[in-house]
């Protein structure tokens, strides 16, 4: 993992040092006192009911500074904290005992930006005893440990055990702390997910929405949220009503054509200030042929990887799971990819330890490069994305969206309404018909998807009306395939399957 040589790099680690704790591992007790010169005691808060998670991470780490910058353990901490329902506390412990105060606060050589300025939860420093007391090996590590302890079978001593929540969303921290944890949260406690649309399809407009559980003891029975798009701000929200325990509640966040960057905060519940906030990256869309293939050439780290292909209605296309490309390093990898026409959809691709693929970085490692590009054929017609890890450019998450506007680079017409194959998806032999509007000649011809033809058929001239044949795929493997039909001037490309 580049994380270990990371640290090798920087850190001299007794080989003495214990392994890294897995989750379900009972959590070390310590003390420790904050840069503001409180002592904390871990076991204490847990006996007192509250959740703790520790962020172990160093100065000069760039992943750690980029979640860091994502703000999700400030909208913990003002939510769930000690001066949101008391219910939570957050421990910042850089742990390259290496680094200087003026590193932390940003003004060092090994820093990455100012960590102190702005923090609301409680941070520490020196802390490479912890660190080591925890066996951990890079940066960041990050665990939650709940409050529901088990007495040790021989002493009788309580025992908390941690997981591994690492950079999860605020979503997974949130299910960290309280739904996998004997903890309830007192009062009221709206937890917001985003859940509208991510892309203007065709520069069209576009719905946003954010879904609100209730964690709380309380009933929620007024919100109001503040909007923003691009900076500017917008109308803000109210809704009323009953939300209890358990309870579910999609809230309208309005209608908008501009895209760019949509930030939306939780602002008052129940007539309270209120400090949660959200963000969704809003894309246009790129024009994509029915057929577009996606290239990544991994790095170093390919399990970080992973990628994903969804409609704008949010239904799953295609895709690959981080982990999956486990074990292919620096490997030419490509996927085939049919979609349908006059639809939209989004792409996704993730890294996830936040780094994109600029292995060179790390040391003597080829950077990573991907694309996603329409096909015509075996032929590129369009790209929909580009990225080359040698620019620089790291990324937890590279979005993309695109509008299929032709079948395989055909601009569509008049004929693509009054074609049909039936059945779809058939085994073996299926029809094809069609209405032509007026006599000339016809062909069909059949591709699989790297672009290669596997029937062709001359239909000769036709008469004007409707037409139907057979095509018969008894000797082509199970799959996907594009139909192409041409009548006169007119041509139509329809995606089959054939399932034998």
């Amino acid at each position: 993992m580049k994380h270990l040589y990371m640290l090798f790099a920087v850190l001299t680690i007794s080989t003495t040092a214990l392994a890294q704790l897995p989750s379900g591992s009972v959590a070390p007790d310590f003390t420790a006192t904050d840069i503001t010169g409180v002592e904390y005691n871990l076991y204490n808060l847990l006996e007192e009911g509250n959740t703790v998670i520790l962020d172990f991470y160093a100065t000069w780490c760039g992943p750690c500074w980029s979640y860091k910058q994502t703000h999700i353990f400030e909208d913990l901490n003002n939510t769930f904290g000690p001066d949101g329902t008391g219910d939570l506390y957050i421990f910042a412990l850089e742990s390259d005992d290496s680094t200087t105060e003026a590193d932390l606060n940003g003004t060092g050589p090994a820093t990455t930006g100012d960590w102190v300025t702005g923090t609301p939860y409680q941070m520490f420093d020196n802390m490479s005893n912890v660190f080591d007391l925890y066996g951990n090996t890079y940066y960041p590590t990050i665990y939650t440990v709940c409050p529901d302890g088990t007495p040790n079978a021989t002493t009788g001593a309580m025992e908390y055990t941690l997981v591994e929540s690492g950079q999860a969303t605020f979503d997974g921290h949130v299910a960290a702390a309280f739904l996998d944890c004997a903890n309830t949260i007192t009062g009221a406690a709206p937890l917001m997910a985003y859940n509208g649309e991510t892309s203007s399809c065709g520069g069209g407009e576009w719905m946003a929405s954010t879904s609100v559980s209730n964690l709380g003891s309380d009933d929620v029975t007024a919100m109001v949220f503040a909007v923003e798009l691009n900076g500017v701000a917008q109308s803000d929200v109210t809704w009323a009503g009953v939300l209890s325990n358990g309870g579910n509640e999609t809230v309208d966040l309005g209608s908008y054509n501009e895209i760019g960057t949509f930030d939306y905060a939780l602002v008052s519940v129940n007539g309270a200030d209120w400090n949660a906030e959200g963000s969704a990256a809003i894309v246009g869309s790129n024009e994509a042929t029915s057929y577009v293939q996606v290239r990544i050439t991994t790095d170093n780290w390919p399990e970080e990887t992973g990628w994903s292909i969804e409609s704008a209605s949010g239904m799953y296309i295609d895709g690959v799971d981080a982990g999956a490309l486990a074990g292919q390093n620096d490997t030419p990898l490509t996927w085939d990819v049919a979609l349908d026409l006059n639809e939209c959809y989004i792409f996704t691709m993730v890294d996830t330890y936040g780094d994109g693929l600029v292995a060179s970085q790390w040391g003597d490692y080829v950077d990573g490069v991907a694309s996603v590009v329409s096909m015509d054929g075996m032929d590129v017609v369009g790209i929909i994305l580009d990225y080359n890890g040698a620019s620089g450019v790291e990324f937890g998450e590279l979005v993309a969206g695109m509008e299929v506007t032709s079948a395989t680079g055909i601009t569509e017409n008049d004929l693509t309404s009054s074609v049909n194959v039936f059945p779809n998806p058939f085994s073996d032999n299926t029809t094809l018909s069609f209405s032509a509007a007026e006599a000339g000649q016809a062909s069909v011809v059949v591709y699989n998807l790297i672009g290669e033809k596997v029937i062709e058929m001359n239909l000769g001239n036709i008469a004007a009306g409707t037409q139907s044949l057979q095509l018969n795929f008894a000797s082509l493997e199970a799959g996907i395939y594009l139909v192409n039909l041409t009548a006169g001037n007119e041509t139509s490309t329809l995606r089959v399957t054939n399932v034998q």
